[in-house]
């Protein structure tokens, strides 16, 4: 692999945003009312961050739509008259780390396959705290920092290897940046169709941003509006879960057809608590994963299943342990899809209405891989899982050096056999 080695990135030229563009009556009603919602923010009749009324009415029965729902998103973050800002280019040094140290050959662990790692340095002072990350569509990666801001690291053709990394800022809703650590601890992201969505704690919630269309100038839609959602306080309240500060939202992910999961560090009799709902749903924290694990902090899936329907989730679970240091687990869950028979109405009357019955159950679960202190560890966070052309699936895993001279940021890349 080499000694590690600096790069310099170059942002490709900014592309055209892909906006709203009217496409017809029903799109128009259907986004009217997410425009009333979400200009309070946009003019200041809202404080940032707050979520407008939910009063406020969402598309029109039979209209309601998941694309009129992510519209509204996009038109937030990425509003008619902002530009698209390619992120800043910063150096990046990335150093080969073995998996084992006295054992520098070692390439298994578990059912894993080790394909390589790397510590991961700059100059730049915003470099670290990465907390979480995920796959793009071209093959690189963002990932998320817990003092807010976004961090795309491009890999070389082996999609392995780190080659150069560039920062923007995350911003609120009036395009400005997050504001001290109650406003920008990001710790969990997702991401689907050039939007990431970033959850955050001690203000608990989760914000859309569309980097696609705007890249470092996209700002922070609130998930919640209008009749769309409900705040995760709301959420926790409802579950009967004491969710502290600094143990909230830790794992987000999102599979292709728009069911968000939103997982807790805060475990409840020795199991993580998720919710899998539709994006513009309301959460619920109904499903337990990871029993006998250590508190979940990352999620990433893939569509599974004859109908794609069902989910093959991926968890990164850690803790600290007075003997063993940092304690790390990744596991497998397949998660079946089905219809909620209760209050079904004779047929649904829009697809929001349709997809709001959907539900998720645990059919298996299988523990991959376990690292500790004999092993390259650190604080690992974030997870996010790529399905390769050969049917094997690929996975990243980034930990989070706090900004501290004591800890370091590591990517390790992983293989699982078909």
């Amino acid at each position: 692999m080499g000694a590690g080695r600096a790069f310099a990135y170059r942002p490709d030229p900014a592309r055209p945003g892909g906006r709203p563009d009217g496409r017809g009556w029903r799109l128009v009603l259907a986004l009217r009312s997410v425009a009333l919602a979400l200009s309070a923010c946009l003019t200041g009749q809202l404080a940032v961050g707050q979520t407008p009324p939910r009063a406020v009415q969402g598309a029109p029965a039979g209209e309601a739509s998941l694309e009129a729902y992510i519209a509204g998103l996009r038109a937030a973050s990425c509003p008619r008259g902002v530009s698209k800002t390619a992120p800043e280019p910063i150096e990046l040094v990335a150093s080969p780390v073995p998996l084992q140290r006295i054992n520098p050959k070692r390439n298994s662990l578990g059912a894993l396959t080790y394909l390589g790692g790397f510590r991961l340095t700059s100059p730049d002072k915003r470099f670290g705290g990465l907390s979480d990350l995920k796959v793009l569509p071209g093959g690189g990666l963002l990932a998320a920092s817990d003092q807010g801001d976004f961090v795309w690291l491009d890999l070389d053709a082996d999609s392995v290897t780190p080659r150069a990394a560039h920062i923007a800022s995350m911003l609120d809703a009036a395009g400005k940046p997050l504001d001290g650590k109650h406003e920008a601890d990001a710790e969990g992201m997702a991401y689907r169709d050039g939007v990431a969505f970033v959850s955050f704690e001690r203000d608990h919630r989760v914000l859309a941003y569309d980097v696609g269309a705007c890249g470092g100038a996209a700002r922070g839609a609130p998930v919640v509006f209008g009749e769309y959602g409900a705040p995760l306080p709301e959420a926790f309240a409802a579950a009967q879960l004491d969710v502290p500060a600094n143990s909230g939202a830790e794992a987000l992910g999102v599979s292709p057809d728009g069911f968000l999961a939103i997982g807790l560090e805060q475990q409840e009799k020795g199991q993580s608590p998720l919710s899998l709902r539709p994006i513009e749903a309301a959460p619920v924290f109904d499903l337990r994963i990871g029993k006998g694990a250590p508190g979940l902090v990352s999620i990433d899936m893939l569509p599974d299943g004859e109908d794609l329907r069902d989910l093959r989730v991926f968890t990164l679970h850690r803790d600290l342990d007075a003997l063993l240091g940092n304690v790390i687990v990744i596991s497998q869950t397949q998660l079946q899809r089905y219809r909620e028979q209760s209050n079904l109405p004779a047929r649904a009357i829009s697809e929001i209405d349709g997809r709001s019955h959907d539900r998720f159950k645990v059919a298996s679960s299988r523990r991959l891989a376990e690292m500790s202190v004999m092993l390259t560890v650190d604080n690992y966070e974030g997870i996010a899982i790529r399905r390769m052309p050969d049917g094997k699936v690929r996975l990243y895993v980034i930990s989070d050096d706090n900004f501290s001279a004591s800890q370091r940021t590591l990517l390790m890349v992983f293989e699982l056999p078909q």
